[in-house]
């Protein structure tokens, strides 16, 4: 066909893409902004949760005994974090009723309760669920993960069409149009954050399809676990040595605790709880790849750094999903004349 290019067609999908998804990319980008910037944010409006008195960690189990003696009626534990640095050290307990979950934020060197609060309550609940899954089931999962697609393609045809444009001379006189410093601008913007949007948008894919993260949201915890917190500690240690790093309860589908060490080989260990001694054997549930995916996309482990750049990831996507929907939606209609002289002047060229 005379005046089609590849080109064209990359333009075309990026075009319709944009328009199809682009509520959805808002939504996901601007959600995990939000989240990317929580412990930010959560700093500023909750200060009492990091008010600690030092950064010097007990045992796992000292922390386990504060948070046995807070439970109240129908709550479990669920998992404990040892992050380090100046963060505190935080139990999260499931209330098996409507698996609401509260969290208690424990000074390190003392183990006493600095403050509790809601895991899924205020803004950062409601901006979890909608990243998640849409405020909908598995269902919601797959949705974000389809509209992950979308954009990652939309992505991919706009790198297209910017590397093969074909450049223009400048206007001889007169101010640029509006509509034209726009679709400069949303063309450089997204061609600048083009690696860190689209390396955030496949490991969000890669996540949202892996059952793993499904599983553990929708199984409550055991109510006793028959181990300790120290047995279990002490068994995981034949295998790692490295810093622990959180641990996580058996649940009422899977009997096993999950142990995670800051350690390059044994980073994750499991301890079976329904025997009458201890065994453990690395874990071979979550392989190496997804762990180093998840760690990318949520933040996990990682320096401090990354908040500012996932941060400013997020509102570089939003800034992009905006820019191009309204140029969309606002894009005036191509008159014929200039629709027929656009194809005389690619004729020759073809």
């Amino acid at each position: 066909m005379a005046g089609f290019s590849l080109r064209d067609a990359g333009v075309r999908v990026h075009r319709w893409l944009g328009l199809a998804i682009g509520l959805l990319a808002i939504a996901l980008a601007l959600s995990g902004t939000l989240l990317a910037a929580t412990p930010l944010i959560e700093r500023i409006a909750a200060p009492a949760r990091y008010r600690i008195s030092g950064e010097t960690r007990l045992d796992a189990g000292a922390y386990a005994d504060t948070a046995y003696r807070r439970l109240r009626p129908g709550e479990r534990i669920a998992a404990l974090s040892m992050e380090g640095g100046s963060s505190p050290v935080i139990v999260t307990l499931d209330r098996v009723s409507d698996r609401a979950r509260r969290q208690l934020f424990l000074d390190p060197p003392t183990a006493q309760v600095l403050a509790s609060g809601w895991a899924d309550g205020g803004v950062t609940g409601t901006m979890r669920w909608l990243h998640g899954g849409l405020f909908l089931s598995g269902v919601g999962r797959w949705i974000v993960a389809i509209g992950g697609m979308g954009a990652l393609l939309a992505g991919l045809t706009g790198l297209w069409a910017h590397l093969f444009r074909q450049r223009t001379k400048p206007a001889a006189k007169g101010p640029p149009r509006k509509d034209v410093a726009k679709a400069s601008w949303h063309a450089r913007i997204g061609l600048w954050s083009a690696i860190p949007v689209l390396a955030m948008t496949a490991s969000g894919i890669v996540l949202a399809v892996s059952p793993g993260h499904a599983v553990a949201l929708s199984t409550p915890p055991v109510p006793r676990p028959a181990l300790s917190v120290r047995h279990v500690v002490a068994s995981a240690r034949h295998w790692s040595q490295g810093r622990l790093i959180a641990v996580e309860w058996p649940t009422e589908r899977s009997p096993d605790w999950t142990l995670h060490f800051d350690d390059s080989v044994y980073g994750t260990v499991k301890v079976a709880d329904d025997t009458a001694g201890a065994v453990s054997a690395p874990a071979l549930a979550v392989p190496v790849a997804l762990s180093w995916i998840g760690r990318l996309h949520e933040g996990q482990s990682m320096p401090w750094i990354w908040i500012p750049l996932a941060a400013l990831t997020g509102v570089l996507a939003t800034w992009v999903a905006v820019t191009g929907l309204l140029s969309r939606v606002r894009r005036p209609a191509v008159r014929p004349a200039r629709r027929s002289a656009d194809r005389r002047r690619r004729g020759p060229a073809a």
